[in-house]
């Protein structure tokens, strides 16, 4: 195997490390969500999330040049292509495909959790507002009416 296909190899394996990391962060916001954690948790978790995507779109250019740099795209296509050439490439390649479509189901999942509280809490602020009119709260942030 080529030095360059071996970089490739490690590329492949140090994402799909950190895709298993993410995809435990997702879990770990699963739970929270449905434990109604505090804001503060799920702003860390948030701010936890937003590290591993931008660290995966680092590899994700990272794996895209290095396959350029073999002769291939980065599309599905060129990493078919990529695997019938060097087919020790072929495992690695699977399993990340495996945890980047778990991780994408984890998190449309929580997703829709979230949209379930967001909605939750706007039916609550609609009730309130009826109740007591638009004013609900003064510019100190507490009740305009007792």
């Amino acid at each position: 195997m080529s030095t360059e296909a071996e970089a490739l190899l490690h590329c492949i394996d140090r994402q799909s490390a950190l895709v298993r990391e993410f995809i435990q962060t997702l879990e770990d916001e699963s739970a929270l969500l449905l434990d109604s954690t505090p804001n503060e948790t799920l702003e860390a978790l948030t701010a936890r999330k937003n590290d591993y995507a931008q660290r995966l779109g680092e590899l994700d250019r990272e794996r895209a040049e290095r396959l350029a740099r073999l002769g291939f795209g980065s599309d599905r296509d060129g990493v078919e292509a990529a695997v019938f050439a060097h087919p020790v490439l072929r495992e690695p390649f699977d399993a990340l495909f495996e945890l980047a479509a778990q991780a994408s189901e984890l998190n449309g999942r929580n997703g829709q959790i979230l949209d379930m509280f967001i909605a939750s809490n706007r039916r609550a602020l609609d009730t309130l507002r009826a109740l007591m009119g638009e004013d609900l709260y003064d510019a100190k942030g507490r009740l305009s009416r007792p």
